[in-house]
């Protein structure tokens, strides 16, 4: 798949001209599985589309305080069907990550709220209404990223909360999401020590394959916050990067403009050549993308 961002096209018909080439060039191939095309349009400050013949939405910490899930169903649907005019198949939101106030920080009024139970229902309905409108929601940044002040864009920010602490109040939302049919979680470069003192949650099996897949039984496409990011980028090598990520389970790794992508293609080959990284564990994740293409008309009938 692709993430597109503003330098990539000049306006929604470019975009959508850009998608359609790319679209019929997978279509070539034998089978003609469909593209993953992606775009951040959480509304507010973080919109890949902000043309003028698009909606412009209020950050999703002010959808809030109408304390109305049908406002955050309205909001997904509305956004989710320019999106799909456009192309796009998927859009990287909701942004679950819980907080308090609508400032600059690198949450701040990207979260609709600190009420774990009231972020969780609009959370579901956030969900339901961008489904309706044919687009992929992405649930981020799992286990959470609102407690932490620290911009994982340049550092490695380190939350001190339990696994208990987490259930009961981060990870409120992300129980309804996927309850409401959410099939795509983004991962949070974030440290939590006391569930796992060495890896933060992108790369951490504990997280991952323990908290995310085992205790809260998700079963569908787990997806990194661009690899690229100083949290990650400053700590680990690019190799120990993409091995420790698909040991810890993650599914489709984000790249956006720092790493070549061949490169980094070719490290994963390597690692799976030499047995560092299983071919199952590879062939794991492939089964889940394609599941969820199958399901969204990518990849023909669902089977």
């Amino acid at each position: 798949g692709f993430i597109l961002y503003r330098w990539n096209y000049d306006s929604p018909s470019a975009a959508r001209s850009l998608i359609e080439a790319l679209q019929a060039t997978a279509r070539e191939n034998d089978p003609p599985l469909e593209l993953l095309v992606c775009v951040d349009q959480e509304g507010g400050r973080v919109a890949a589309f902000r043309d003028s013949t698009l909606p412009n939405l209020s950050a999703p910490f002010y959808w809030g305080l109408h304390r109305d899930p049908e406002y955050a169903r309205a909001a997904a649907y509305l956004l989710g069907r320019e999106l799909r005019a456009i192309g796009c198949t998927m859009n990287l939101a909701p942004v679950l990550d819980l907080y308090g106030q609508p400032d600059s920080t690198i949450i701040g009024d990207r979260s609709m709220g600190a009420d774990a139970s009231l972020v969780a229902s609009y959370a579901g309905s956030y969900v339901r209404g961008a489904l309706a409108a044919g687009v992929i929601p992405v649930a981020k940044h799992f286990p959470g990223h609102g407690a932490s002040m620290v911009d994982s864009h340049h550092r490695l920010p380190v939350v001190r909360k339990t696994e208990r602490e987490l259930l009961e109040y981060e990870l409120v939302p992300y129980v309804q999401a996927f309850e409401a049919g959410c099939e795509a979680v983004m991962t949070a470069h974030v440290l939590y020590p006391l569930i796992d003192p060495e890896y933060p949650a992108t790369l951490s099996p504990t997280i991952l394959r323990g908290l995310l897949r085992g205790r809260l039984g998700f079963n569908g496409v787990i997806i990194t916050d661009s690899l690229e990011m100083g949290a990650l980028a400053n700590n680990f090598s690019r190799a120990d990067t993409l091995r420790q990520a698909f040991l810890a389970g993650v599914d489709l790794i984000l790249l956006t403009y720092r790493y070549d992508f061949f490169e980094m293609a070719g490290l994963v080959r390597s690692m799976v050549e030499d047995g560092t990284i299983p071919i199952e564990t590879i062939n794991e994740g492939v089964r889940r993308v394609l599941r969820l293409k199958l399901r969204h008309g990518l990849a023909g009938q669902e089977r």
